[in-house]
């Protein structure tokens, strides 16, 4: 099973779940034992500190040979990871209906919809760091998967 199918199933789970007993006494006496005696606490702070910090910068530096990162190409890169990702999930769940009469008269929107997502990725592609336009893309892939279920369901 691919990962993109893991993270479809995971999304259709539901979202709240109530634990059949009370979890904070326990919850609440691992804290008092895991506690830093207060002289330390400190010390925990700025390791933490450092080690966001030091992740950040190898993140942000890229290999010892490249120049640092902007902010502007970070946002390229996580547009262009995050359209991937989408466009990947998309298709695994669309494998679902492979197959399964869809009726003729939700074609001509099917269609206009895809030529939509062509769109957007040739957009995306021209200014890989639009936050809008990811969003856009979201939304289209997901109104396109809705209408398929829709056809196929009825």
């Amino acid at each position: 099973m691919k990962e993109t199918d893991l993270r479809w199933q995971l999304r259709q789970l539901p979202r709240e779940r109530e634990p059949s007993r009370d979890l904070w006494p326990a919850i609440q006496a691992g804290m008092n034992r895991g506690r830093a005696r207060p002289r330390h606490r400190w010390l925990l702070g700025l390791s933490m500190a450092a080690s966001v910090a030091l992740a950040a910068g190898l993140f942000l530096r890229g290999p010892a040979n490249e120049a640092p990162v902007t902010g502007e190409q970070l946002t390229a890169r996580i547009v262009s990871n995050e359209s991937r990702e989408i466009r990947d999930e998309y298709q695994a769940a669309l494998r679902q209906f492979d197959g399964a009469p869809i009726a003729p008269e939700l074609g001509p929107s099917i269609t206009a919809l895809d030529r939509s997502v062509a769109q957007i990725q040739s957009a995306i592609a021209a200014d890989p760091g639009s936050v809008f336009l990811l969003d856009q893309l979201r939304k289209t892939y997901s109104r396109r998967l809705a209408l398929t279920q829709r056809a196929v369901t009825g």
